[in-house]
């Protein structure tokens, strides 16, 4: 190795210098920079502020056109602006501005009595008249329900055979079934057989007593040691070729 080239590297082998703001982390929330203050001979923390906080500390100096809050809303008015004639511009936007919108008028208005009496047409009269209740809410609606009364020319009115093929109600399937009753019967041999063993144990509610304390599932049993596999168990049990190579090179 060069001279120059060793040189170099005890350069950067120093570690680098500070800077003179620098300050280390503190270890603790409790560590402190500087002792802190301590009270006066009063009891009260004495501390010296600066000239900059005793100047913004003192109150603010009224100047000699300073003005307070009038006390009262209505000011008196100069004579010379009594006394001004002022401009018909001025004038004119002095005045108040009238409303865009028309007041909202009286619901009962009256009719002058030198009017002239005009007759009116029957369409006219017969809009006048008030709405029957009965008109709006009809006892013949069907949907609240009541049956709506058939017109005397639909009954007499002989339908076409399209209408005849269509007014006849769609027949259910060769295999439809309807809907079983709630209450069905039980079927004779149902009442009268008698359940085997096994199905007695299965039917049977299992009770806290049956349940085993000091059970262990993960206890092999012996006759689980000592069975022989089948041909195809061991071929499933190889893992894959590929994950085999990974432990033999992480082995060697």
């Amino acid at each position: 190795m060069k001279t120059s080239e060793y040189s170099r590297i005890i350069v950067l082998a120093q570690p680098k210098p500070l800077h003179n703001d620098f300050r280390d982390q503190r270890r603790s929330v409790y560590w402190i920079d500087r002792t802190p203050f301590a009270p006066g001979p009063n009891g009260t923390t004495q501390i010296v502020a600066t000239e900059r906080i005793n100047e913004l500390s003192k109150p603010r100096s009224l100047t000699a056109n300073f003005k307070f809050n009038k006390m009262s809303a209505i000011s008196p008015i100069k004579k010379s602006t009594l006394e001004r004639n002022p401009a018909g511009r001025i004038l004119y936007l002095s005045l108040p501005r009238r409303p865009l919108a028309k007041p909202d008028g009286n619901v009962f208005s009256s009719i002058p009595t030198g009017l002239p009496r005009q007759s009116t047409l029957d369409r006219i009269d017969m809009l006048s008249q008030p709405r029957i209740r009965e008109d709006t809410f009809a006892t013949d609606e069907t949907r609240w329900g009541q049956p709506k009364p058939v017109s005397f020319d639909a009954m007499v009115c002989t339908p076409s055979s399209r209408l005849e093929d269509l007014s006849r109600p769609k027949k259910f399937h060769s295999e439809f079934k309807p809907e079983r009753p709630v209450e069905s019967e039980v079927p004779e041999h149902a009442l009268t057989s008698m359940a085997n063993q096994h199905l007695q144990k299965l039917a049977r509610p299992r009770t806290r007593t049956m349940i085993i304390d000091d059970y262990d599932p993960y206890k092999v049993t012996s006759a689980a040691q000592h069975a022989k596999p089948t041909a195809r168990t061991e071929l499933l049990s190889v893992p894959f070729t590929r994950k085999q190579k990974q432990k033999s090179q992480l082995r060697n």
